[in-house]
């Protein structure tokens, strides 16, 4: 099984992001490098008929300010988020499959 230190170990992340579906809540944290590639990650996600992502789904993203935050998302993956303040961004999809982002 892959875990987000695996997929970290390929790339120098940005973000952290949190996947949610309204109807089965969040998924466990992605390390992500960029707004964009947590944008069409969410639209993929959307598009996927098995993943249960909908156009009402979102991506909380929260900016990388040192390795144990990493480390932190990691030991509450299934559990929750960690992080005391709420997202730096929050994406969302458009009717046409467009990205919102608000900070």
């Amino acid at each position: 099984m892959e875990t987000t230190a695996h997929r970290r170990a390929d790339m120098n992340p940005r973000y952290i992001a949190y996947f949610t579906n309204p109807l089965s809540g969040s998924s466990d944290p992605e390390a992500v490098t960029s707004i964009r590639q947590a944008a069409d990650r969410l639209r993929t996600r959307a598009r996927d008929p098995y993943s249960g992502c909908t156009e009402q789904s979102t991506a909380d993203l929260y900016a990388i300010t040192d390795e144990q935050m990493l480390a932190d998302a990691e030991e509450m993956a299934g559990v929750g988020v960690p992080f005391d303040s709420g997202p730096d961004l929050r994406i969302t999809l458009g009717p046409r499959g467009g990205a919102r982002i608000e900070r």
